[in-house]
């Protein structure tokens, strides 16, 4: 505001000096605040315009370049990530398209040497980035944008992980769980197979169509990432979240998903896998009742079992899983994203 004062007081000078003997001295006239107004909505209206004829500029650039057999030019994405990228969580990323620019009909990305899966949602391209255990602080995102011309372009931003520490518990287990016999082993690994070729895959479209919720109250029992010692022994890591329940307690979908695997496993007992779409998994362990069939496609907020205290567990709790791009994660950080989406469901 002090720039505009300035330059109106020039100009009143300018004019009054045009022409006829100058005015004795005397003091300056006072601005009307209705001068700085029009001042100010001059320079809106100013800035506007320019702003749009710097879109037509890009428009008939693009328009010339086309016409000519030239490359057309390609100004740089907006990209939108929440939450702050963790060790051993997943973050969304949503790619922002200019009105007058480009629209890519096909996107890649890549974080942390894993692919990151982009889909349409609302007409906003949306995809989920892994951040595994023991990645390093200094991380590149690169998008790679394919247009119908056959054209491609590649856009890389840096991004810093932040570090998490993980504790470490010790359980006592069934012998059974802590040293499976050579049968068991057997199935085991039969289960595994088939957890593989699942979460290995990526189906074509996004099926979420709300924001990600929790399946039971937060109430966390044992957070993800502990180092697990059952019966004294280092077995693994703990690669859920344990959230409080008792026997026969709601557990519902996390988001719209279609269910892949819906039976008892050794380690999980009776345990549910939901496709969300674009290589994104979420799991549901320990239930005492599954009360939905594999192929059958739930929505958010569904019910689809009950917390109990089948498998390896020491008491009824539901373990809450998510797996990114085939990476077991934190299910929690799926609660802060954002998705684009115009309505969802409260």
């Amino acid at each position: 505001m002090l720039a505009i004062v300035g330059a109106l007081g020039t100009s009143a000078c300018a004019s009054g000096s045009s022409g006829g003997p100058a005015p004795a001295p005397g003091p300056a006239p006072a601005l009307e605040p209705a001068s700085i107004d029009s001042a100010y909505d001059a320079d809106v209206q100013r800035d506007a315009a320019l702003k749009d004829a710097e879109d037509l500029r890009v428009v008939a650039a693009e328009a010339r370049a086309a016409n000519s057999g030239r490359p057309r030019s390609i100004l740089p994405f907006g990209v939108t990530w929440a939450p702050v990228p963790e060790e051993g969580s997943a973050f969304g990323i949503r790619v922002l398209e200019r009105p007058s620019g480009r629209r890519p009909t096909a996107l890649q990305g890549e974080f942390a040497g894993l692919p990151i899966r982009f889909g349409k949602l609302d007409g906003a391209w949306f995809g989920l980035a892994a951040v595994p255990i023991d990645t390093g602080p200094d991380q590149e995102l690169v998008l790679r944008f394919e247009f119908d011309d056959g054209t491609t372009h590649e856009q890389k931003l840096p991004i810093v992980v932040e570090s998490r520490s993980f504790a470490s518990s010790q359980l006592s287990v069934a012998p059974k769980y802590s040293s499976p016999s050579a049968e068991a082993l057997e199935r085991i690994g039969r289960e595994r197979t088939l957890i593989r070729s699942v979460l290995d895959t990526a189906s074509a479209e996004w099926l979420i169509d709300t924001e990600f919720r929790a399946p039971r109250p937060m109430t966390i029992t044992s957070p993800y990432g502990q180092a697990r010692l059952f019966n004294g022994e280092l077995r693994s890591r703990h690669t859920g979240l344990d959230l409080k329940g008792a026997d026969g307690d709601p557990v519902r979908a996390s988001a719209r998903g279609r269910v892949l695997i819906a039976q008892d496993l050794y380690f999980s007992g009776n345990g549910i896998y939901l496709d969300h779409g674009r290589g994104v998994y979420t799991g549901y362990f320990h239930l005492s009742r599954i009360l939905v069939s594999v192929g059958e496609v739930v929505e958010a907020g569904q019910l689809i079992g009950e917390v109990g205290s089948t498998g390896r567990v020491t008491g009824p709790h539901l373990h809450w899983s998510l797996w990114v791009a085939g990476n077991s994660l934190d299910a929690g950080s799926l609660l802060e994203m954002t998705v684009p989406l115009e309505e969802s469901t409260p």
